[in-house]
């Protein structure tokens, strides 16, 4: 069921199955437009969003870098503090690993030698400058409040957003009052769709909680549906 081997493909049976979770009354026109606005989906948007890395990946990135930066800056601080002697002593011996013998190392190779050693704390400030502000950037990303699995949560709001074109009510989460299960018309839509999209319904409880909580907060909306009818004139999206 898939375009390629990462994209999913919302081919005749997985559509059906979608119209069937919808409620009833729905405009007839976009019911028929709506195998193709899903695979276009697919092909554009949806297709961003699963290739987005996870957060634990970026996290662990973000660990690395920041042991990078101590690091460098730790040498940094070692070869500031050391003194010339010691530094003529780095020289010397970085000569003999180079295969030269060490009663053989000329003044001039030492000089040399020095120079290049100038050249690393040069670069080891660089390299830690450039870590503290990726780490900077990462920093903002990660302490945001928005849900931690920020590929489902993309998937949601384009979910929302097409549910609201084709039903013209609002996508919202409804739990049940006697079991507290999710239940309502958004979520037999995002039901029907999930497993298409990621394989299989796990995950898409949590995925709707943390929507909802986010929608709450910061009023994200997906603008996967404008942007295809600019794209897409001739299909007429939001005709009726």
């Amino acid at each position: 069921m898939t375009l390629d081997n990462t994209t999913p493909q919302f081919d005749e049976r997985a559509v059906e199955q979608i119209r069937a979770s919808l409620p009833k009354g729905i405009d007839q026109r976009r019911l028929d437009l709506l195998p193709r606005v899903l695979n276009e989906w697919s092909r554009t948007d949806l297709r961003e969003h699963l290739s987005r890395e996870s957060r634990a990946t970026v996290r662990e990135r973000y660990d690395q870098l920041s042991k990078i930066g101590t690091r460098a800056n730790d040498l940094r601080q070692a070869l500031e503090a050391i003194d010339q002697r010691g530094k003529s002593w780095i020289a010397q011996e970085i000569g003999r690993e180079e295969g030269t013998p060490l009663f053989s190392v000329s003044r001039e190779r030492v000089a040399e030698m020095k120079e290049r050693l100038k050249d690393e704390d040069d670069f080891l400030r660089k390299l830690a400058t450039a870590t503290a502000r990726l780490i900077d950037e990462l920093d903002e990303s990660l302490s945001g409040r928005r849900p931690r699995n920020i590929r489902a949560y993309l998937v949601m709001m384009d979910l929302a957003a097409i549910f609201e074109w084709l039903t013209g009510g609002k996508a919202a989460r409804g739990v049940d009052r006697t079991d507290h299960t999710e239940s309502g018309p958004f979520w037999r839509f995002a039901e029907s769709v999930w497993p298409v999209a990621f394989g299989a319904t796990r995950g898409l409880t949590a995925a709707m909680k943390k929507w909802a909580e986010a929608r709450n907060v910061y009023h994200e909306h997906s603008s996967f549906l404008y942007n295809l009818a600019m794209r897409r004139p001739e299909w007429g999206i939001f005709e009726h």
